[in-house]
């Protein structure tokens, strides 16, 4: 990107002013007694998209009184983060041909910037076999098993962390531009970001959960668990997607 470096800059300035850009992904399944339900993956771009929009503007006119020139609108740009968005919610094409997904629906809001994906599987391993290939399609990673539900007991499973996939993502990207100055304004930057899983168990109740950072609705059928990625005291206690849930 042109300029890219003073960009980062600016932004940097910004951060140390208390400005910073949310970044926030939702997770979202039903488990019916049966093993079938409903999953959603939505990323929540909007408040960054905000303070991109007015980065661009601040460097178009920087660069421009630096040239003695008047400011102009800035020329199209690959925008990354609006472009992982897309990829992400363009996995909806390959859902759609795993037997025992259905009602597949791409979302896919460039004016708002959401992007994401829901559909309807028929069992457990079907939810499984559809994570398993959208892993391995957007993030070049191997994952086998994220969820256990027998009815009784419901198990996350470390794997398939979409928080962390993100993290590794943008901590890459910025080791590529600026080494470790600009990992540390990546984290100041994202210190809001947050993951948030939201599991629905509308014929059982949740009588116990493992991860500290549940949060249980008023009548037990559903489940909560929101992590911050860049947050430092989660990532002292190596905060984790991860739980075991007993259910009656």
């Amino acid at each position: 990107m042109k300029n890219h470096k003073s960009l980062l800059l600016t932004l940097l300035m910004l951060v140390s002013l208390g400005l910073s850009s949310c970044l926030h992904i939702v997770e979202e399944v039903t488990f019916h007694n049966k093993g079938n339900g409903s999953y959603k993956m939505n990323l929540d771009m909007g408040e960054m998209k905000g303070m991109m929009d007015m980065l661009k503007g601040m460097e178009t006119d920087s660069t421009a009184v630096a040239e003695g020139e008047e400011a102009e609108a800035p020329a199209e740009e690959d925008n990354s983060m609006a472009q992982m968005g897309t990829e992400i919610s363009g996995v909806a094409t390959t859902l759609k041909t795993i037997q025992g997904i259905t009602n597949v629906v791409e979302i896919n809001d460039t004016t708002n910037f959401q992007f994401g994906y829901s559909f309807d599987f028929n069992s457990v391993e079907t939810l499984n076999k559809a994570l398993k290939v959208i892993n391995k399609e957007k993030y070049d990673s191997k994952v086998e098993e994220v969820y256990k539900f027998n009815g009784k007991s419901f198990e996350r499973l470390a794997q398939g962390d979409m928080g962390e996939e993100i993290k590794k993502a943008l901590a890459e990207g910025e080791d590529e531009e600026g080494g470790e100055e600009s990992m540390e304004m990546v984290k100041m930057f994202f210190a809001d970001m947050s993951y948030k899983q939201v599991y629905h168990f509308p014929d059982r109740q949740v009588k116990k959960s493992s991860n500290g950072l549940s949060e249980l609705s008023d009548d037990n059928h559903t489940l909560t668990i929101t992590l911050k990625p860049f947050d430092e005291e989660q990532m002292k206690s190596k905060a984790s997607v991860s739980t075991e849930v007993k259910l009656k």
